[in-house]
């Protein structure tokens, strides 16, 4: 299977309850890469926001994971069992209608500090869902992110 990237960018509102719609170039490969409408919700490995992805990413990372740790156990090395939980047991998925809205699982969107607003972010195989706030003040992020984030934050806070 021809899986569609997650490309774009978009700054989106989240409601009282933590309803939040996910861009449409987003969801257009979410819903073109599985037949279920499911976003996997989890932490980003390095920085201080979410990743997602749709529910047949996480089979294929599975397939590889599996063979990594088979590999693994052939040359005698120990398999590293934080990893599995990590990649695949320490997520929520979350349901989103036709419209692509879903809510962000309370844990994450806590851990990552969304209130008001989220920042979406294409990363290929994922998406990143940042607190603007936090990706505007963070050190070492890639510059361009940063400004076009700038960019829609002062949009939709200014007016």
């Amino acid at each position: 299977m021809s899986r569609v990237l997650f490309e774009g960018f978009a700054l989106q509102a989240v409601d009282e309850k933590g309803r939040v719609a996910i861009p449409a170039d987003l969801r257009a490969a979410l819903d073109a890469n599985a037949d279920t409408r499911q976003i996997v919700v989890t932490t980003h490995r390095a920085d201080p926001c979410l990743s997602a992805y749709d529910t047949e990413w996480s089979k294929v990372q599975h397939a590889k994971l599996e063979l990594e740790e088979r590999i693994a156990l052939e040359q005698g090395r120990e398999v590293d069992t934080d990893t599995r939980r990590r990649l695949r047991g320490i997520v929520e998925k979350a349901p989103y209608d036709a419209s692509g809205r879903f809510v962000l699982p309370p844990y994450f969107r806590q851990k990552a500090k969304i209130e008001r607003l989220a920042f979406f972010a294409g990363s290929l195989d994922t998406f990143d869902i940042w607190a603007p706030e936090q990706l505007l003040a963070l050190d070492g992020i890639d510059e361009q992110l940063r400004d076009i984030c700038a960019f829609y934050y002062h949009r939709k806070v200014k007016g």
